[in-house]
């Protein structure tokens, strides 16, 4: 098998979840709440017909595991997810609050140095 990396996930965050990981599409909303394995995740979604149902051990759809495996037909009634584009973005946006909070802290250190003068 490969050595795929499942996305890091939090619990809370954003997912699409997919009935059928041979054919995605149609997704419904969910939630991570739980990491149960390495390569799985718990999901809790909205189901116009059924209201909030957990989905346990959903691999995520670009998972190898889906070509590789001979069990994954076993695996298909659990679906699969993949991360909303919110959900994406998060790090990119922590990494620019960073940016910012250091260019804030130099320009700061600069105006100090400059008055100190």
């Amino acid at each position: 098998m490969s050595e795929w990396a499942r996305p890091e996930v939090s619990v809370g965050d954003f997912c699409l979840f997919y009935d059928n990981p041979s054919n995605p599409q149609n997704p419904s909303m969910g939630f991570v709440v739980e990491r149960p394995g390495a390569q799985t995740v718990s999901l809790l979604i909205f189901s116009p017909s059924s209201g909030w149902v957990e989905k346990k051990s959903v691999r995520h759809s670009d998972d190898p595991f889906w070509h590789e495996s001979d069990s994954a037909p076993q695996w298909q009634r659990w679906g699969c997810f993949r991360l909303h584009p919110m959900t994406e973005l998060i790090p990119h946006m922590k990494e620019m609050v960073v940016d910012w909070k250091i260019a804030k802290a130099k320009r700061q250190a600069s105006k100090q140095a400059a008055a100190a003068e």
